[in-house]
């Protein structure tokens, strides 16, 4: 019996190329002789067409393209009447299928493939079918693994029998993309799309795409084909999203790694700056995802520290932590980006963000957030945030952004940035590459900046090259001194000028964090 792929159920189908939403599963009898033939591949399923986005240089455009072979895979099945004297026309179809899941075989590769196919094809059984199945590579390889097979089967067919399921990025402005590399796959599978279900298709990816996006841009779209039973003949496909909120990444995280934070040193621009601070400058806050990274070696230096993690398993954790070390961190299990989160004003002589500006929609957010840090700092405090910037030579294209969001790598531009800052009571006086000043100043014992980090820091995951043209920046401000109108006068000029203004039925106190 040919093993079947364990995979998750879907939604409503979106294109159905029968009546039917049947699926049918390859079954048979493997031939115990059959070679183990093992090749690895590069996935990369959107060959994107460069007119998608003409604003971007090709250099960078085809660097965002590579950048996304990571977050494609691909795994499936097909089946092919074993009839003798088809090794060319077999293999023809087979490289065809490894071109649209990734690049086409080397032609060392396709000889091998084809020496194969002709040992399988020689004088084959009745009732027979050569079975080729392909899945990702087991980490650390990446790519593809294909075993190619003769089956016997009780239920010969003399048609292509298929089954596979696509994971891609739920990025929206790929929608055409998509379409045209799922169509050529269809066609290839002897089941091409006609102008009325593209055009459904179509609909259905961008409704797809879209409401991934929306709900998170971490989300995958996940395409499942299948052939329908023989007697009812066709192809049947659904299109769902799947998402894995940043509770279940970290929960992930702390159970691959129950120390995690023990083999993560803090970042040098932070600790330089904590040792700069004088007793008049705390209490610290500090918002991030994985605070305790920061947290615990601030507290260690005797700096009363607020902690609010956006992943609620890493705040646990470090309350866990805090059982067994007594450090002055009080842990807030809050959301520093939902608006109705409020901070003691002007309470927090430091202000720490550190990985929450990646996280951010838009430029909109994060003048919400900075605001909302403002007002929390007392007069003349200092924050310190981390920030991915670009250049304004950098165009701003759909496919930039939308990529950005889903390796958690939001970019604003420099114009953005001054043009918020204009109205904030912030003032900027330090900007530094958060990799430059690691180089320059992390202490020779310290544990090195993990590989992944860095390469994020650099703007590596967006961009697939040597020298990005955007890298996460320290931003070092300072709150100024605003006249503002107290609560009070506030309240007395607003009830002096309508006095007719209904009363709340409860009164409201500030939350104090």
């Amino acid at each position: 019996m040919l093993p079947s792929r364990e995979v998750p159920d879907l939604r409503t189908p979106v294109a159905r190329f029968h009546l039917e939403n049947g699926f049918f599963r390859l079954s048979g009898e493997l031939v115990p002789s059959s070679l183990y033939l093992i090749a690895h591949l590069a996935i990369f399923l959107v060959e994107i067409d460069v007119t998608t986005s003409p604003q971007l240089d090709t250099p960078l455009y085809q660097a965002i393209a590579r950048s996304l072979k990571g977050s494609l895979s691909a795994q499936g099945q097909i089946a092919l009447p074993a009839v003798k004297g088809a090794v060319d026309p077999y293999g023809q179809r087979i490289n065809r299928l490894f071109s649209l899941l990734g690049k086409p075989l080397s032609p060392s590769e396709l000889v091998k493939l084809c020496q194969h196919l002709a040992t399988l094809l020689k004088d084959p059984p009745a009732s027979s079918q050569i079975v080729l199945s392909y899945e990702p590579a087991r980490a650390p390889r990446q790519g593809l693994v294909y075993r190619l097979d003769r089956v016997k089967t009780k239920t010969p067919s003399q048609a292509l029998i298929s089954q596979g399921q696509l994971v891609l990025p739920s990025i929206p402005c790929l929608r055409r993309d998509y379409l045209q590399q799922l169509g050529s796959l269809f066609a290839l599978l002897t089941h091409p799309l006609s102008q009325t279900q593209a055009e459904q298709f179509e609909a259905r990816l961008e409704q797809e795409l879209d409401s991934g996006f929306l709900l998170s841009p971490q989300a995958r779209l996940l395409v499942r084909y299948a052939s329908n039973p023989p007697e009812e003949g066709g192809l049947s496909c659904q299109v769902s999203v799947v998402t894995r909120s940043l509770t279940e990444q970290s929960q992930t995280i702390l159970q691959q790694t129950p120390n995690y934070f023990e083999t993560l040193a803090p970042l040098t621009k932070v600790m330089d700056l904590a040792q700069s601070l004088s007793a008049d400058e705390t209490p610290v806050l500090l918002a991030g995802v994985g605070t305790a990274q920061s947290a615990l070696p601030l507290a260690r230096q005797g700096v009363a520290v607020d902690a609010m993690d956006l992943a609620p398993p890493f705040a646990n954790h470090l309350h866990q932590l805090l059982q067994e070390e007594d450090l002055p961190i009080r842990v807030m299990a809050e959301d520093i980006l939902d608006p109705l989160v409020t901070l003691k004003p002007g309470h927090y002589g430091l202000g720490l963000l550190t990985e929450v500006t990646s996280r951010l929609a838009d430029v909109d957010a994060l003048e919400g957030l900075l605001g909302k840090m403002a007002q929390a700092l007392r007069p003349g405090a200092t924050l310190l945030l981390n920030l991915f910037l670009a250049s304004d030579e950098l165009p701003r294209t759909p496919l930039l952004e939308e990529t950005a969001r889903v390796f958690n790598s939001t970019v604003f531009w420099r114009s953005q940035l001054e043009s918020l800052l204009e109205r904030l009571p912030l003032r900027l006086v330090d900007e530094v590459p958060v990799l430059t000043y690691e180089e320059e100043h992390r202490p020779q014992e310290q544990l090195k900046l993990d590989p992944w980090y860095a390469r994020w820091a650099q703007g590596q995951q967006v961009f697939a090259m040597s020298e990005p043209p955007m890298a996460l920046h320290w931003l070092t401000l300072v709150r100024e001194e605003t006249s503002e109108i107290s609560d009070s006068e506030t309240s007395d000029s607003e009830t002096s000028e309508d006095s007719n203004t209904p009363k709340p039925l409860f009164s409201t106190v500030e939350a104090e964090f």
